[in-house]
């Protein structure tokens, strides 16, 4: 019989980016980040920053779908967090991948809060000027049919 042992708990950062249906509804958008929230709630967690980043064309057609609408959250927690938040990820219909990153370990958590209060919830965003880039939507299917 193998015996548990208890390992001190120490708060860690983690950052999860998913996606969605294309076709998915709002309700369902909602009913999949209330989960997420509530997960991260119930185990003790904190969420920094939570952002849509909206419909986008995916590299390659999962499960034959071109498009998605892809998710963020940053969160702090512990490591059986994350193993509940993947198990929900992968049993909810509407999300077709995910992936989890582990950004810290140690973190002191009342620092990051009020980091995360003072950014509010904007990411860091790409200051690069694209402006005389001019590439639509049929540009971008004849780069993917090329490949």
């Amino acid at each position: 019989m193998a015996f548990l042992v208890n390992h001190p708990k120490t708060v860690k950062e983690y950052e999860t980016v998913f996606i969605l249906r294309s076709d998915v509804l709002d309700e369902e958008r909602t009913k999949v980040l209330n989960r997420l929230n509530g997960i991260i709630e119930k185990l003790d967690g904190h969420l920094l920053m939570q952002e849509e980043w909206g419909k986008r064309k995916l590299a390659y057609k999962i499960q034959k779908s071109a498009y998605g609408i892809y998710y963020y959250l940053r969160y702090l927690g512990y490591n059986d967090m994350v193993a509940e938040i993947e198990r929900n990820l992968r049993i909810l219909e509407p999300v077709i991948k995910y992936m989890t990153v582990k950004l810290g370990e140690d973190v002191d958590v009342e620092q990051r809060k009020e980091e995360a209060a003072k950014l509010g919830s904007s990411a860091p965003k790409d200051t690069a000027d694209y402006s005389s880039v001019d590439i639509d939507d049929e540009d971008l299917d004849e780069l993917v049919d090329d490949e």
